[in-house]
């Protein structure tokens, strides 16, 4: 996206925590046909690659991806080729989002240690988009201290290359997404500032450093959104989740986030009490400032003047719902969603 970008954040809807999978793609048709752009899933309790097929099964026109797909978990030869059939799939819908997971639950749920990504996720993400691109018969030849192929494809892509972003929020991977990705994918408490003076600097200069044209970067986040006719009720839900990002452990990625944006104190206060079962007393330090600006949270028209404040800024905002108490129960729930994007789009 240039610099002087006005364009609107295209706006999309973060998948994968609902309670069936049936649900889900229900939800992703409806989400489509209520004007949104965009649908992602997750791979939490689910596997983002298979989820993404079943959206892509159930919808025509959205862009369909991963937010985020973890490299720790397959190889970059499996992932590339998994996109390319996905891409395939969706007659070319489909965008690859890659990361390195949360360190404690890639060691607890796969027994890897992912305490030093950079090197590897520079070999990983070059090999991806060598697969991704890869012409029918052409060598893929990569020789690295991590990851290493010798490959061919035997068909042609659906289009000539697949977006892939890399998952970033500290500075040396956000350099590291602008050095080699096709963009940054940034995690759900990204705040204007964080992205207008930390984020896209950084990858805007590091793209320019290693030759290539910062406006062709793409710039996504993921956001919180808390919407409920009460605000004071949506201040509590967010309240509440950005508390239990400390649980069991500390969140590494958010905690720096919040760290970079300078609420250490929040931070160093949370990681104490919430694992400790204190969740009311840290959900009582959340600064004011922590939930009106790195959230969206509020009434219909408040999210849909926040979500307007990232024009220019982000490309896409992927907008994971927070229920609320006195949502109706399902997929009904997302109708204060949908009233959001209506707004927004107007």
């Amino acid at each position: 996206m240039n610099e002087q970008s006005t364009s609107k954040p295209v706006l999309g809807l973060l998948l994968g925590f609902e309670d069936s999978m049936a649900d889900f793609v229900e939800l992703a048709r409806e989400g489509e046909a209520a004007g949104m752009g965009s649908m992602y899933t997750v791979e939490a309790g689910r596997s983002a690659f298979v989820s993404a097929a079943a959206v892509i099964a159930a919808t025509e026109r959205v862009t369909v991806g991963t937010y985020i797909a973890n490299a720790y978990a397959r190889e970059p030869w499996l992932t590339g080729i998994a996109a390319r059939d996905l891409d395939e799939l969706s007659g070319g819908r489909f965008t690859l989002g890659i990361g390195t997971g949360n360190p404690h639950f890639n060691d607890w749920y796969i027994g890897a240690d992912s305490s030093r990504p950079l090197a590897k996720m520079r070999e990983y993400i070059e090999i991806v988009r060598s697969v991704v691109a890869g012409r029918a018969g052409e060598p893929v030849r990569y020789d690295g201290d991590h990851h290493r192929i010798r490959w061919r494809a035997t068909w042609e892509p659906t289009r000539p290359s697949i977006p892939v972003y890399l998952s970033a929020s500290g500075p040396k991977m956000v350099r590291l997404a602008g050095e080699v990705s096709d963009g940054v994918g940034v995690g759900v408490m990204a705040s204007v500032g964080f992205m207008s003076d930390i984020v896209r600097p950084a990858a805007r200069s590091a793209a320019a450093e290693a030759g290539r044209d910062p406006n062709s970067l793409g710039f996504l986040m993921g956001s919180f959104l808390s919407v409920n006719a009460d605000e004071e009720l949506a201040r509590k839900v967010t309240q509440a989740t950005i508390c239990g990002l400390f649980h069991p452990v500390p969140h590494p990625y958010y905690d720096s986030q919040l760290r970079q944006l300078g609420f250490d104190e929040f931070a160093d206060a949370a990681a104490r009490l919430v694992p400790q079962g204190q969740m009311r007393h840290a959900m009582e330090l959340v600064p004011d400032e922590v939930v009106d600006t790195m959230s969206i949270t509020g009434t219909p028209a408040q999210c849909a003047a926040r979500i307007a404040d990232y024009t220019g800024l982000s490309d896409e905002i992927i907008l994971y719902r927070l229920p609320q108490r006195n949502d109706p129960p399902g997929l009904a729930g997302y109708e204060s969603l949908f009233e959001v994007v209506s707004l927004a789009s107007a």
